[in-house]
């Protein structure tokens, strides 16, 4: 047997199977390309990065796991059941976050340019509004008082990371380097840190608001290791706040930026680490400054999605050419719509597997191509992989978090379905797309419906 995961392996017949249902069977019973979700990995991968700070801060923690990275209905159930919160970014993510029935108090509403219908709903739900910028601020109120309540807020502040200036943080995606100062200093949310402050007095005067926490988003500082020194430069700051105004917040959230685990990649900080070292710099330089320990909000999105997910798809030609190229092709029924992570320090790098054959010998380096019309269009490129054959299951692992989220639609190709596997159960939880889908939202002009085509 090989484990890949707690929940994902090959048994003795040698077929790579989730939650104890094998994988080729669930391509023969939904067909591909088929993205996979364990319930149970989502609720381990929750469970984990909870534990990993609730067992070290002294005040309560509240995971937000980031809807961008799964907005699924059934998978922010699963969160919900393990008494998760969300951050939701815009009107519809809000809305699927109250439809799985979450509680108001661990919803978090983010983005920089809120609608007036989006502030609206965010106020009547209840939720924390993170608010940007002061124009939103104004906005905040402005609604607020028309509609006789009080709206929930929290500001978004930006970092100058001093001490962080001459670090250059390197990855796939920044392969010449990437200052992680430089990168939130000019981050496009969140105040300066002298903008924040006069926003809370702003706030501190307003009727019909009440100003709750501070919001910071990690990112590729955090990614890049630094995650003690810019916690504990943020809450020097709030110090330096609360000197000038007054006020602490009753809510810090930190935002996201926990890089997870994959399969077959470097490994990195365990969510235990940055539980232990964030928890300390918080609780000590509170201490320092004389503020209350404040509720610590997390916003994890690929932690804890990530490991959740397959993406099945099925072999159908090869071609190989040991002339002009000297390359192998292998064509698949997925192409890379579907391989959209924008926030993958990895580039989309996943691990493959022979699902219908997990232990198959040989090795052979091919490029694994879509169907798309764009030559870009290779799901791995000079991968070394067992030899395959038409008709093989392949299953890209890690594939839960952004992918789907992200998918589009070019050259009119549907997208996948998803189901969802539990403990030897199956069922979908996102139907296959169909052309009439992609092509529903289309309308002809009426001046284009009388004209004759051109002979």
């Amino acid at each position: 047997m090989t484990k890949f995961g707690n929940y994902l392996d090959s048994g003795s017949d040698n077929q790579l199977a989730f939650e104890g249902i094998k994988v080729p069977d669930l391509a023969a019973q939904y067909g591909t390309p088929l993205f996979v979700l364990s319930e149970n990995t989502i609720r381990q991968n929750f469970r984990r990065i909870h534990r990993a700070f609730a067992d070290v801060y002294p005040a309560e923690v509240i995971v937000c796991a980031g809807m961008k990275g799964n907005w699924g209905l059934a998978a922010r159930r699963v969160i919900v059941e393990e008494g998760g919160g969300g951050d939701a970014f815009g009107l519809g993510e809000l809305t699927v976050a109250m439809m799985a029935g979450s509680d108001p108090r661990k919803i978090v509403m983010n983005g920089a340019n809120k609608s007036r219908e989006t502030i609206e709903a965010a106020i009547d739900m209840g939720v924390l509004n993170q608010v940007d910028n002061p124009d939103e601020l104004r906005l905040v109120g402005e609604v607020a008082t028309q509609m006789g309540k009080v709206a929930r807020i929290s500001l978004r502040i930006r970092l100058p990371l001093r001490s962080l200036a001459e670090v250059k943080y390197v990855d796939a995606r920044y392969p010449e380097g990437i200052s992680p100062s430089y990168w939130e200093r000019t981050f496009k949310f969140g105040l300066a840190p002298d903008a924040y402050a006069e926003a809370v007095k702003i706030a501190q005067g307003m009727k019909n608001v009440s100003l709750e926490g501070c919001h910071y988003h990690g990112g590729i500082p955090r990614r890049a290791g630094f995650y003690r020194e810019e916690t504990e430069e943020l809450v020097e700051i709030l110090g330096d706040i609360k000197a000038q105004t007054g006020w602490a917040p009753a809510y810090l959230n930190i935002g996201g930026g926990f890089v997870s685990e994959r399969y077959g990649a470097d490994a990195p900080p365990s969510v235990e680490e940055y539980g232990r070292v964030i928890s300390k710099a918080i609780t000590e330089t509170c201490a320092k400054h004389g503020m209350p320990v404040p509720v610590l909000m997390l916003e994890p999105g690929r932690y804890c999605w990530e490991s959740a997910g397959l993406w099945v798809v099925q072999v159908n030609a090869r071609k190989e050419d040991h002339t002009l190229a000297n390359k192998t092709w292998v064509y698949v029924d997925g192409n890379s719509n579907e391989m959209r992570d924008p926030f993958d320090p990895r580039c989309s790098v996943h691990h493959i597997v022979v699902a219908n054959d997990v232990e198959r010998k040989g090795a052979e380096v091919v490029d694994v191509c879509g169907q798309t019309c764009n030559a870009g269009d290779i799901l791995a490129k000079a991968r070394e992989l067992p030899p395959l054959k038409i008709g093989d299951t392949l299953a890209f692992l890690d594939m839960g978090a952004y992918n789907e989220s992200f998918a589009c639609q070019s050259n009119v190709i549907p997208r996948s379905a998803t189901v969802m596997v539990s403990n030897g159960r199956s069922t979908v939880v996102r139907r296959r797309e169909t052309v009439a889908d992609v092509l529903s939202r289309e309308v002809v002009p009426t001046w284009l419906m009388t004209r004759e085509a051109a002979e």
